[in-house]
C-alpha cells in the first residue's frame, strides 16, 4: 500500500510546508513568529504553574492520562473524517513509539515540576532543541556543521551551570527533566519522519489518542477522587497544552531564529511566578546557564536559515 498524506476534515494547524516566509515582509514574519511562540511558551508556563497550584496532590500518572484524554476530546471537533488513518498506516510502530516516549517525557516533566524549582525544570526544557540536533546527525545522517556544534558544546556548558554538578544537590526532580530531555527530541525526530507521509493534524490528533490509551490502565491503578478545582486544572492543562501546540507550530511559518529567540520569555514568566508564588529565586547560575542554551539555539536557528534562504 502506497503512503499517502492523511485526508483530515477541518485544519486546525496550518501545515507548514505551505508556508513561504518570503512571501511577507521579514518585519511581519518576524513579529508573527515571535507573537505565537510567546504565546505558546507562555501556555505551556500556565500548564507547569496550575500542575504546581492544583494537581499537586494527584498521582502524575492520572494527571499526565487526563491532560491527553481532554486534548483528544478537544481535537476531536478539528479532525472531520478520521477515517481510522492510524490503522491504515504503514507507520503504525513508530506512531505508537512515539507516543511512549512522548508520554513518558510529560509523565517526566509533571513529576519535575512538583519536585524542582520551576525556573531549573524550564530552563533544563530548552535543551531539547540540541538532543534533536544530534538525533538528526544519528537518525537521519544530518552533517554536524561548525555552527551546529557550537551550539551543542555551548548549549551543554549552560546546562552545566543550570545542574552544578559537585556544587548543588540535584533532586529526584532535576533528574526526571533531565531524562526528558531526550524522550521529547526523539518524540520530535519521529514526529520529523512521519510528517514527510502524513499532515500534522493527524500525527498530533494521534499522539492524544494513543497516550490516553496507553495511560489508561496504569491510571486506573493508582487513581484518586479529585475535587471540582483539580478537575479544573487538568480541563486547564488540557486546553493549554494544546492551544501552546497549535500556537508553536503557528510560529514555524516564520524565521526559525525568530521562533525559537521567543522562548527567553518562558524562563521569565516562570521565574517570576515561582518567586511570587512560591519563593523560589532562582540562582545567578540558572540565568546564566539559560542563556547560553536559549542563545546558542536562537544562534543555530538563524544560521541555519540563511542557509536554507541562499
Amino acid at each position: 500500500m502506497g503512503r499517502k498524506k492523511s485526508s483530515i476534515g477541518k485544519s486546525l494547524i496550518p501545515a507548514s510546508d505551505n508556508a513561504d516566509p518570503a512571501s511577507v515582509k521579514d518585519s511581519e514574519g518576524v513579529i508573527a513568529a515571535l507573537a505565537w511562540m510567546m504565546g505558546g511558551v507562555l501556555m505551556f508556563a500556565g500548564v507547569m504553574l496550575t500542575v504546581r497550584l492544583l494537581l499537586i496532590d494527584v498521582p502524575t500518572t492520572q494527571t499526565t492520562f487526563l491532560r491527553y484524554a481532554i486534548g483528544a476530546l478537544i481535537l476531536v471537533p478539528f479532525v472531520g473524517r478520521f477515517s481510522f488513518s492510524f490503522f491504515k498506516s504503514n507507520h503504525r510502530t513508530l506512531f505508537v513509539i512515539r507516543a511512549c516516549l512522548h508520554g513518558a517525557a510529560v509523565f517526566l516533566w509533571f513529576f519535575a515540576v512538583l519536585h524542582a524549582a520551576l525556573a531549573d525544570v524550564n530552563a533544563m526544557l530548552n535543551l531539547v532543541p540540541v538532543y534533536v540536533v544530534i538525533g538528526a546527525a544519528v537518525m537521519f545522517g544530518e552533517i554536524l556543521t561548525m555552527p551546529r556544534m557550537i551550539t551543542i558544546l555551548v548549549s551543554f556548558a549552560g546546562a552545566l551551570l543550570i545542574v552544578r554538578p559537585g556544587f548543588a544537590e540535584i533532586n529526584i526532580g532535576m533528574l526526571a527533566i533531565f531524562a526528558a530531555g531526550p524522550a521529547f527530541a526523539s518524540s520530535e525526530l519521529i514526529a520529523k519522519k512521519l510528517k514527510a507521509d502524513y499532515d500534522d493534524n493527524m500525527i498530533i490528533i494521534t499522539l492524544s489518542m494513543l497516550i490516553a490509551l496507553l495511560l489508561f490502565i496504569p491510571a486506573m491503578l493508582v487513581w484518586q477522587p479529585m475535587t471540582l478545582s483539580q478537575w479544573f486544572g487538568v480541563c486547564l492543562i488540557g486546553l493549554l497544552a494544546t492551544l501552546a501546540h497549535v500556537a508553536i507550530m503557528r510560529s514555524f511559518r516564520g524565521p526559525m531564529w525568530a521562533s525559537q529567540s521567543g522562548k527567553f520569555i518562558q524562563l521569565l514568566f516562570v521565574a517570576a511566578f515561582g518567586f511570587i508564588l512560591f519563593d523560589e529565586i532562582p540562582a545567578m547560575t540558572t540565568w546564566a546557564g539559560a542563556f547560553l542554551v536559549l542563545s546558542s539555539i536562537s544562534y543555530i536557528a538563524f544560521v541555519e536559515a540563511r542557509k536554507h534562504k541562499s
